[in-house]
């Protein structure tokens, strides 16, 4: 047998209760402590300082994480748009660079040939 089960045997054998464990069980059942206690009860233990700071802690980032993931996609939006309009507007205006650059020369060509007449 390996030590695995030996120590699991040792674990569940049979230990007989003490004698006065039924009285303490019943004299613990009889007391209101035992009792379940009522809703408002439960309400304001959770209601107490400690804890209300949790609540509070937890109901912010519940409300915090959603709000701050809703506003970095927006922001991120708008950096993609405003990236790609600046790319549009470099292009745009690269295009009229060369545009200009070939009317320029047109310009220059006609001159020059004027000149020889």
């Amino acid at each position: 047998m390996s030590y695995l089960e030996e120590d699991l045997k040792a674990a569940l054998r049979r230990v007989e209760a003490p004698e006065d464990f039924a009285q303490r069980v019943l004299a613990r059942a009889a007391s209101p402590e035992a009792r379940p206690a009522s809703w408002w009860k439960e309400l304001g233990r959770l209601l107490r300082p400690p804890r209300v700071q949790w609540v509070a802690l937890s109901v912010i980032a519940s409300v915090l994480i959603p709000v701050a993931g809703t506003e970095y996609r927006k922001q991120r939006q708008v950096r993609i748009e405003g990236e790609m309009a600046k790319d549009r507007l470099v292009f745009a205006m690269r295009f009229a660079g060369v545009k200009l650059h070939h009317t320029q020369q047109k310009v220059l060509g006609l001159t020059q040939t004027d000149n020889r007449l």
